[in-house]
């Protein structure tokens, strides 16, 4: 993968495949990228409201000179400007000064590129238009190295004036590159890649050296990466489902009666399918033997004497239904998921008054959060289904496990 860095980010003829444009000031990290080419050739850089010893965006030429101190395995380019226009001395609403790039080049060496690259301050730079053959591509420069002979990468057609170079590490160009065409050609000249031959279709037939062992290995690998995918999908399934059963400590009214009734389908084996919401009772259901008359209610309160007052009616109301009824077998539960807009943490104990209105009436307050917790010990076996029922069918009052 390349990055290129320029001064907007959206020179979309320098993009391609494996290459992306960044704006210099939003560099990605260089290491994530095999080569970085930072190219200074626009004249958005060149512009100082000040004097003409800096540019605007000199903070981000230092910010990106420690990235490229500090990184370890990319091959770092900085392709040098044309001889732009530097405005300087802004007031008045426009530039009052200007200078031509091949006219301040100490300066522009000295307290401009410099912030980049410190040893760029030791170059001789000259200025002379040239052209430099890149593959099939002519680049075109303002500048060149003078007097440089070592590490040379580039020389300009005839004139033979160094126009790449490498120094202590970084490369240098004074090439002008247009678009990715020659950004592929000129990093092929100077050896950062290489053009890669297709093989024949016939080269597959040909299996020599320790080629079925290591084809082995991938077969097996894949085997063993689409078991462990379908293994993650599987529990990303079940981590789903369980945030569905957890919702019960967050939610109310329809949504919440739902996921309790599949919760108490699941964990007491009965069948909610044909009952019908009156409006009265949330659930109601004959699990051996013993009849289940439940209200679900989600509040931001605490439990109130007026819940349990509500169960107690849909209690009255069956009994009166059903006058034969034996009371002994008839289970009413409050599942109340209560201060639901508080952490569980936080939330206060249900009130004593309510606990004591609740076993006079032979009911039981269930909540939410308690309800989860007699499920997981049912999914983990710890407890039976059985055993479940008799807890609930036992108890009044406040569940406590």
């Amino acid at each position: 993968m390349i990055q290129i860095l320029t001064y907007s980010g959206d020179e979309a003829d320098l993009g391609g495949d494996a290459v992306v444009v960044n704006r210099l000031h939003n560099a990605r990290s260089l290491d994530e990228f095999e080569i970085n080419i930072v190219d200074l050739s626009s004249k958005y850089f060149w512009y100082s409201k000040s004097n003409n010893q800096s540019i605007e965006l000199i903070n981000d030429l230092k910010s990106l000179s420690i990235m490229i101190e500090n990184s370890c395995i990319s091959k770092i380019i900085i392709m040098l400007p044309q001889n732009e226009i530097f405005q300087y001395c802004y007031a008045c609403g426009q530039y009052q000064s200007q200078c031509e790039l091949k006219n301040m080049i100490a300066s522009m060496k000295n307290h401009i590129l410099s912030e980049l690259y410190a040893p760029i301050e030791t170059l001789n730079i000259a200025y002379e238009n040239t052209s430099t053959s890149v593959g099939r591509q002519l680049a075109t420069a303002a500048f060149y190295f003078n007097n440089v002979t070592d590490n040379v990468l580039t020389r300009s057609v005839k004139s033979n004036k160094a126009t790449t170079i490498k120094l202590g590490g970084i490369i240098i160009s004074t090439l002008k590159l247009k678009d990715n065409e020659e950004v592929a050609a000129f990093l092929k000249t100077i050896g950062l890649i290489q053009d890669k031959q297709e093989s024949p279709d016939w080269m597959e037939e040909i299996s020599m050296f320790d080629d079925e062992k290591q084809i082995d290995i991938i077969m097996h690998n894949r085997t063993k990466i689409q078991e462990a995918e379908s293994n993650i999908e599987e529990a990303k399934r079940i981590i789903d489902k369980n945030n569905e059963y957890k919702s019960i400590l967050y939610t109310n009214g329809d949504r919440l009666v739902t996921v309790v009734l599949e919760i108490l389908e699941r964990m007491l084996g009965c069948d909610f399918s044909e009952f019908e919401d009156l409006k009265s009772e949330d659930f109601l259901a004959t699990i051996n033997g013993l009849t289940f008359i439940g209200e679900v209610k989600g509040v931001n309160h605490n439990v109130k004497s007026e819940n349990i007052a509500q169960l107690d009616r849909h209690y009255q109301g069956y009994l009166d239904n059903n006058p034969d009824a034996d009371e002994e077998k008839i289970c009413a539960l409050l599942i109340i998921n209560h201060q639901r807009n508080k952490p569980v943490t936080d939330r206060e104990v249900v009130h004593e008054r309510q606990v004591a209105l609740a076993k006079r009436n032979g009911s039981l307050i269930v909540d939410t959060y308690t309800l989860l917790k007699l499920f997981e010990k049912y999914l983990s076996h710890e407890k039976t289904r059985e055993e479940c029922i008799s807890i609930l069918q036992s108890n009044t009052g406040l569940l406590n496990l």
